[in-house]
């Protein structure tokens, strides 16, 4: 590729960073070289460090917590202001622990889920899971509905579920919900 068009390129990415960021964005002829971003986590909800684990864990944690990515055709487009409910129970009788709607990239909040002490694990023929299982539906406008069934969540780590929506045009107009099994049981 044309070295120009790549250096072009990156400025036009760094103006769009530093304008997202509160930092004022500079013309294009004074723009600098790309600068590293920095190695540690910012804290700030929706930003990706490169170097750092979207994973967090934290053995202090009371909780574990749960972020949707929703996007449409296999994950090409973001899809913002989908609902999103995590809930626990049947679907016909929800027991609902917490509700969301996506931001522009898709993104949920981070849900606070309670989850089981990590001790569990470290126990034979421990009859209750070092994990919970909470249920997700989720539903936008111009799409068929996705219920997640079963998605683990551990104590003290932020798990990353992708729900990938259908058009309704594309189902004959059909609106779900569409259902997903996430569970896999493991022998611990």
């Amino acid at each position: 590729m044309d070295k120009e068009l790549i250096e072009k390129y990156k400025n036009e990415l760094m103006r769009i960073y530093r304008s997202a960021h509160g930092a004022p964005a500079k013309p294009a002829a004074a723009q600098t070289p790309v600068q590293k971003a920095p190695d540690t986590f910012s804290g700030q909800q929706g930003v990706y460090d490169p170097g750092q684990p979207y994973e967090h864990v934290d053995s202090t944690d009371e909780n574990g917590r749960l972020t949707l990515m929703v996007s449409a055709l296999n994950g090409l487009y973001p899809v913002p202001e989908a609902k999103i409910t995590v809930f626990t129970g049947d679907y016909e009788q929800m027991d609902v622990k917490d509700t969301g709607i996506t931001d522009q990239s898709g993104k949920s909040k981070t849900f606070e889920l309670y989850a089981p002490s990590k001790s569990l694990s470290m126990q034979s023929g421990a009859t209750e899971l070092p994990y919970a299982l909470y249920n997700v539906l989720v539903e936008a406008d111009g799409f068929a509905s996705n219920l997640h069934l079963n998605i683990p969540v551990f104590k003290g780590v932020t798990s990353m579920q992708r729900s990938n929506l259908m058009p309704t045009a594309s189902l004959g107009g059909g609106e779900g919900p569409i259902v997903y099994n996430e569970l896999s049981k493991y022998p611990l």
